[in-house]
């Protein structure tokens, strides 16, 4: 079995949303492919609708063009996004906008099956609720098969990273701890990481299981 995977983590770190997707591809225990959507330079659908007719994929001349026709030749893919202000964020969002190419005549990607995964960092548990119904009503339109998706929160507010939490006021940290996010010392523990979360690491296995029944 041939499973594409694809991350539109935060570049230049192997993010959550990295580890699960790579996790779900391992114990899928198929010839299985990883691809870091943030190394790559592309943009979103540029309207080019003859071009993608012809061949029923996306025919833009960019890093992208290799990989839809390897998604049309894969048993099965995996999508994992992180989530910036409630949403996938624009790496994911332009990638599947050139899905715009299997919409044609055939549906070039009917009833392939797609496990989704969304990871945020805000301190409310339903941050990614949009993102998963968004994804799902889109990919949709390209009538395939989802037949898994997981949501992980690592309540790890973006303030952690970004270097000027003791001077902020407006953030996720300062409006959950007050002042005390001034003098808070960042430390490793305070980064929740998917593989210490039960049911994360349940979820990852049921949605490899799934993979390999198809």
């Amino acid at each position: 079995m041939n499973i594409i995977g694809f991350s539109s983590g935060v570049v230049d770190r192997n993010s959550n949303v990295d580890r699960m997707v790579k996790a779900i591809l391992s114990q899928s225990g198929g010839n299985t492919e990883f691809v870091k959507l943030t190394d790559l330079t592309y943009s979103g659908c540029k309207g080019c609708v003859r071009l993608c007719a012809r061949h029923e994929e996306c025919g833009l001349e960019d890093d992208l063009l290799p990989y839809y026709h390897k998604i049309k030749e894969a048993d099965a893919v995996v999508l994992g996004s992180p989530i910036y202000f409630s949403h996938v964020n624009t790496t994911m969002l332009s990638f599947i906008e050139r899905f715009f190419g299997y919409r044609h005549v055939n549906f070039a990607i009917r009833d392939k099956p797609f496990v989704l995964v969304v990871c945020g960092e805000g301190l409310q548990d339903n941050v990614t609720t949009n993102a998963i119904e968004w994804l799902r009503r889109r990919l949709k339109t390209f009538r395939v098969a989802v037949i898994d998706t997981i949501e992980f929160v690592s309540k790890s507010p973006p303030c952690l990273s970004c270097g000027r939490h003791h001077e902020c006021c407006i953030g996720a940290l300062y409006y959950d701890i007050g002042e005390s996010a001034h003098n808070l010392r960042v430390t490793s523990d305070l980064f929740r990481r998917w593989e210490d979360d039960q049911q994360a690491v349940q979820d990852v296995g049921q949605a490899a299981a799934k993979l390999k029944c198809q």
